[in-house]
């Protein structure tokens, strides 16, 4: 049924991974230029021109390959077990995807001379949004299995 709480939320989940992709996770002002970190490169800009930009497209690759399975998994409701499979592995693939983020945030963006702090901006929220989505859709189809189970045990 398409209609479960868990379609929606990993509808949700699809749609805050967009939003992640679509984002920048980290920005900061240096004295002359901008330090951004999204899902596809690190760009570091002095004077409006580019000095230093390093690409980390396979964090958009990840979070593209969840999108995708988040919609497939939606679909899987007839086989809660794979279903549950499926979700588990979207986890695996979003959480990779946002510690690898953070990890160049940390070790790429906040290490250039005159960085300074900078702003986790709303990609990087998105992420953990869609991790927690990811998660609660998990905790409803195994709430259905288990009634499920108990309905079969009636019988």
């Amino acid at each position: 049924m398409l209609q479960r709480i868990q379609s929606a939320l990993l509808l949700l989940s699809a749609i805050a991974l967009g939003v992640f992709l679509s984002t920048n996770m980290w920005t900061s002002e240096t004295g002359t230029g901008k330090v951004i970190v999204n899902p596809y490169h690190v760009l570091v800009t002095q004077g409006g021109l580019s000095s230093f930009s390093k690409d980390i497209f396979y964090i958009a690759v990840m979070a593209a390959l969840a999108i995708v399975l988040a919609i497939f998994t939606i679909f899987q409701y007839k086989n809660r077990v794979r279903q549950m499979l499926f979700v588990a592995l979207n986890s695996l693939l979003i959480g990779a995807a946002v510690a690898v983020g953070v990890y160049h945030v940390k070790y790429d963006g906040m290490t250039v001379q005159g960085a300074g702090e900078g702003n986790f901006d709303i990609g990087i929220y998105a992420g953990f949004a869609a991790l927690a989505l990811n998660w609660l859709a998990n905790r409803f189809i195994k709430k259905d299995d288990k009634l499920v189970k108990s309905a079969d045990r009636m019988r």
